[in-house]
């Protein structure tokens, strides 16, 4: 965790809330995401774990572990221009995800901040980070596919896999088998405990080490 962030921590109050499935209706607009039970709503259109080795380059939700990365291709210094990084805190004052807004006017950090809820008991989120301690994303490599299915077998979730075949000349026709092209439901969303996750992969081959 950057040290700088360590300010911006917040521990989450115990929200309650009259209506116990608050969870499935997030402002209009936005999108209910979070990990270790804290969930904030950001826009519908940000993205999850959009990182080039461990830095996030546009509007995101990550963890960051501070773990190190083996990284040839980290990112390039003016990309990562974060106007602000939110660690955002457990009921406990445990930070345990981040939020980072690249560019004024794509979020408002009072309004995510305020936007702060404990989820209830029986709900809990699709895992936001690997044993690593860093949130994958699309394009992710067989080996961490299999990761993230471990932390999602652990959350108490289910997994499905589903494979893909590649268009040759699509987007995707450069990654390896079995690499990460989607999850659905999406990294953070809050689901009820015990759900199925899909993961969805490169088809073409098997997906071993």
């Amino acid at each position: 965790m950057r040290l700088w962030l360590v300010a911006l921590l917040v521990p989450i109050a115990a929200c309650s809330d009259d209506r116990g499935e608050w969870w499935q209706e997030p402002p209009a607009g936005s999108r209910w995401v979070g990990y270790d039970g804290a969930v904030v709503a950001v826009p519908d259109w940000w993205t999850t774990g959009e990182t080039q080795c461990g830095e996030p380059v546009e509007d995101t939700v990550y963890v960051d572990s501070g773990a190190i990365y083996d990284c040839a291709n980290p990112a390039d210094p003016a990309v990562v221009a974060e106007v602000s990084s939110l660690a955002v805190s457990s009921e406990g004052g445990r930070a345990v995800f981040e939020v980072t807004i690249a560019d004024q006017g794509d979020g408002d950090e009072e309004q995510i901040l305020g936007s702060r809820r404990q989820l209830p008991e029986g709900v809990t989120t699709v895992p936001l980070a690997v044993a690593g301690g860093w949130t994958p994303a699309w394009g992710a490599d067989p080996r961490t596919v299999r990761d993230l299915t471990a932390a999602i077998e652990a959350a108490g979730l289910g997994v499905r896999l589903e494979t893909v075949e590649p268009d040759p000349n699509g987007d995707v026709a450069d990654l390896a088998p079995g690499s990460l092209l989607d999850v659905e439901p999406a990294l953070g969303t809050p689901v009820v405990a015990g759900s199925t996750v899909v993961l969805k992969v490169m088809g073409g081959g098997t997906s071993g080490p």
